[in-house]
């Protein structure tokens, strides 16, 4: 019975032992767990993310899409109508200027000519005819002169009476009219002998067009009739082939939006693709930009012409292209990425990573209408009595501005801020310096103002940076910043932020 209860004492024990060794490893292991946690939570902590100021080269490309097209093409149609006996030509056929395409029946015209012909033989003959009767009248006019003479002679003798002398004298009137009837009627004839040659030579062009001919050297690239089908041409000339001049020069038109027309010049460099050959980038360059715009669901557009070699045939005429147009390149400028002038943080960010520091008392609310009025030629006081009247009329507006709930409203309230500091600017200024203001504006308008956050220690501060050129990936930098700051890209968590350790937290 003591041996019983031993065992049973010592089985209690050795339970309640492994019992406080499972307890003792649990706990080891939630403590590892909190610190696995806080280690993951520290590690994906916000924090700020920069990028450098460097040097480099920006370009402005502008992206458009357009079709290729033959740098001539030339539609051939006919201008008579008729049953087309042969076409002499298929797509693709290549053709040198004279070469014959198609002809159409010519036996209406044949027969047309033969008409107008027997027609100017008709005229002619009408012709001979007034000549001889000119003759005739002429003759019966000499006659009539000599017959007056005699009985003027006569009647001076007292020979014959007055009346025969006034018979004779009408004879000799009446031969004078007929003369002149000959002649028109001759002038006549002649006339319509011209005009019946001129049908005849209608005629003969007409005919002549049944052979429809090549008008340049080319390729045909439509061919829209088959022999047999009638051609009518009664009101305008029907469209038979389209012949695409030399296609080792082709052109596309590309559609630019209004907002990039801006610096875009004949000779301004173009790369393309087509999908046909996805691996190639193929080159050309602006050669014209139309005046004329199209409107298209609200927007605006331009057509750039590109011109383009096309030596070993391989663009085909109305493929689509991917074009890219630089429009601007700089070589060694300073540039930051552009994600650090879109950044725009959150109040609360701004309240937690902005560095706290005091505005500088004497400064001025805007330092660059200061180096502008300067280049005007004004004085130093006359300048700062502007400087002060635009800061002591602005204070309400640049509270607004700095205000980091009312971030919405800022784009709007730096625009009135830019009017207000204008208004006083014109109210101090005579005519003549403000226009000579205006054309200083204007020579630095490819520069513009912009608020960047630069980086401060652990800490973040807003700069005013003057901006110029952009690519989409970088932008220039024209005043305000130094090579290697550090810019704000923006806030996000660190680098180390991956779980260690076994998945889904099993205990060992």
């Amino acid at each position: 019975m003591h041996s019983r209860f031993l065992k049973q004492t010592s089985a209690l024990l050795l339970i309640m032992s492994t019992g406080f060794i499972l307890s003792a490893c649990g706990s080891a292991d939630d403590s590892k767990g909190e610190s696995a946690s806080k280690g993951v939570e520290a590690s994906q902590a916000p924090s700020l993310q920069s990028g450098t100021v460097s040097r480099g080269e920006i370009a402005k490309i502008i992206n458009s899409t357009g079709n290729v097209r033959p740098d001539i093409t030339v539609k051939v149609g006919s201008e008579v109508s008729g049953k087309l006996l042969s076409v002499d030509v298929d797509f693709n056929s290549i053709v040198k200027t004279g070469d014959v395409l198609a002809i159409i029946d010519p036996e209406n015209l044949e027969n047309r000519v033969a008409q107008v012909e027997a027609q100017v033989e008709n005229r002619r003959s009408d012709i001979n005819i007034n000549m001889a009767s000119l003759k005739r009248a002429e003759v019966n006019a000499a006659q009539a002169k000599r017959s007056l003479e005699r009985r003027e002679q006569l009647f001076a003798e007292s020979a014959i009476s007055k009346a025969q002398l006034e018979e004779t004298e009408r004879a000799m009137r009446l031969a004078d009219a007929d003369i002149e009837l000959a002649k028109a009627r001759l002038a006549g004839a002649q006339s319509s002998l011209k005009q019946t040659q001129a049908d005849l030579r209608s005629a003969k062009v007409n005919l002549s067009r049944t052979v429809i001919i090549a008008p340049i050297d080319g390729v045909v690239i439509e061919r829209l009739v088959d022999p047999g089908q009638t051609v009518a041409a009664s009101f305008s000339a029907p469209e038979l082939f389209k012949i695409a001049g030399d296609l080792s020069k082709i052109k596309i038109d590309a559609a630019i939006v209004e907002s990039d027309v801006s610096g875009l010049d004949a000779g301004d460099p173009v790369s393309f693709s087509v999908d046909a050959y996805p691996g190639r980038v193929f080159r050309g360059e602006i050669e014209q930009l139309r005046l004329k715009s199209k409107t298209q669901s609200n927007i605006v557009t331009y057509t750039a012409v590109v011109a383009a070699s096309n030596t070993d045939n391989v663009l085909m005429p109305g493929m689509t292209t991917n074009l890219q147009i630089t429009t601007n390149s700089k070589s060694d400028i300073l540039r930051i990425p552009a994600t650090a002038e879109r950044f725009r943080p959150t109040p609360d960010q701004i309240k937690k990573w902005k560095t706290e520091t005091t505005e500088e008392a004497n400064g001025d609310v805007d330092p660059k209408t200061r180096e502008q009025l300067v280049l005007l030629g004004l004085s130093t006081s006359r300048i700062d009595d502007i400087l002060n009247t635009m800061a002591d009329d602005t204070v309400a507006l640049r509270e607004q501005i700095n205000d980091p709930t009312q971030t919405w409203r800022k784009v709007a309230r730096m625009k009135q801020l830019r009017e207000t500091f204008d208004d006083i600017i014109k109210k101090d200024l005579s005519s003549t310096e403000y226009q000579d203001y205006r054309r200083i504006l204007q020579a630095g308008a490819q520069t513009r103002d912009a608020q960047i956050w630069i980086k401060d220690g652990e800490k973040m501060r807003q700069v005013d940076v003057g901006l110029g050129l952009s690519d989409g990936s970088f932008v220039e930098v024209i005043s305000g910043l130094s090579e290697d700051d550090q810019v704000i890209t923006s806030i996000g968590s660190g680098s180390s932020g991956k779980r260690r350790g076994p998945p889904g937290g099993r205990r060992g």
